[in-house]
């Protein structure tokens, strides 16, 4: 049994250690799904020429030789400088929060794709 986050972050870290290859996709099929919700929820302005929703953009993996095994999602540098504005809003709009509601949205499905991937690789 597990008590507390730190107890359980550490675990994970021995897990992703011990299979780096179940680690490495369970990131991916992660990040698939988090930039896949990102760009539904993204807002998109008809009036634009550069949409955010059309500029996202994933990094590689990172940190698989130090278990802290990630990925990046985010906009790129084409539009990523107002992606801001939309989401914390300004004096004349309404923040809307979609990438957070992003995270929100994604957070529970993201932690079963990988549970299930560590414990295919580790087989448990």
């Amino acid at each position: 049994m597990v008590d507390g986050l730190d107890e359980l972050q550490r675990n994970i870290t021995k897990l992703k250690l011990n299979n780096k290859k179940a680690a490495i996709r369970g990131v991916n099929r992660v990040s698939e799904l988090v930039s896949d919700k990102l760009k539904s929820n993204t807002p998109y302005d008809a009036d634009a020429s550069d949409h955010l929703r059309d500029d996202i953009k994933t990094t590689g993996i990172t940190g698989a030789t130090k278990g802290d095994i990630s990925k990046d999602i985010g906009f790129g540098k084409k539009t990523g400088w107002r992606y801001h504005f939309p989401e914390f809003g300004t004096t004349k709009q309404a923040p809307q929060a979609f990438a957070q509601r992003t995270v929100n949205q994604s957070k529970s499905e993201a932690l079963e794709i990988y549970k299930d991937e560590l414990r295919k690789g580790n087989q448990l």
